[in-house]
C-alpha cells in the first residue's frame, strides 16, 4: 500500500495496488479492511491481544531452543565416542597432541619473497592501497610509500 501510494511512477503504483487487492482477497478482507489491520470482529485478532497466541509462540520456542541444545549434545556425544573408537583401534595412539599444536622445528617457506620486492610487484601489478600493500607484507607504511616513489620514473 505504502508503494502504491508513494511511487513516482504510474506503472509501478498500478502494479502494487493490484498485487495489494489480491492479498487482502485472498484473506477475504477488503483493502479497507486490510489496510486497518482486519475485520474488526475479526476472533484470530482478539486472540492475539489476550496474549494466548503469544504464549503458544513462546512454547514453541522454547521447544525449539531445548531441542537444539539436544542436537549439540548428541554431537558431542557422537564424537566421543568416535574418538575413543580410533583410539581403540590404534589410532592417534593416544598422544592427546593434535599435529597443528606440536612445534614446527625451523622450517622456513622458500616460497616466501622477500618483503620489499613482495611490496613492489603488488604496487606495480595491482591498485591496492598503500595501506592493504603494508598489511599483506607487514612493512611499515612509510616504506611502502617511500617504495611507490622510488619507483616513479626520473
Amino acid at each position: 500500500m505504502k508503494l502504491a501510494a508513494e511511487s513516482p511512477f504510474e506503472g509501478e503504483r498500478a502494479n502494487a495496488l493490484a498485487a495489494a487487492q489480491r492479498m487482502a482477497s485472498s484473506f477475504g478482507l477488503t483493502l479497507e479492511e486490510a489496510a486497518a489491520g482486519g475485520k474488526p470482529d475479526d476472533p484470530r485478532q482478539r486472540e492475539a491481544f489476550t496474549g494466548a497466541a503469544s504464549a503458544d509462540g513462546l512454547r514453541r520456542f522454547a521447544q525449539a531452543f531445548h531441542l537444539m541444545d539436544y542436537y549439540l549434545h548428541a554431537d558431542k556425544q557422537r564424537r566421543a565416542e568416535a574418538l575413543a573408537a580410533a583410539r581403540a583401534r590404534g589410532l592417534d595412539a593416544g598422544e592427546g597432541v593434535s599435529i597443528a599444536a606440536k612445534p614446527r622445528e625451523g622450517v622456513t617457506s622458500r616460497r616466501r619473497m622477500d618483503p620489499l620486492k613482495h611490496a613492489s610487484v603488488l604496487l606495480q601489478e595491482t591498485s591496492l592501497s598503500f595501506h592493504e600493500v603494508s598489511e599483506i607484507t607487514g612493512l611499515d607504511i612509510y616504506k611502502v610509500v617511500g617504495l611507490k616513489l622510488k619507483m616513479r620514473p626520473a
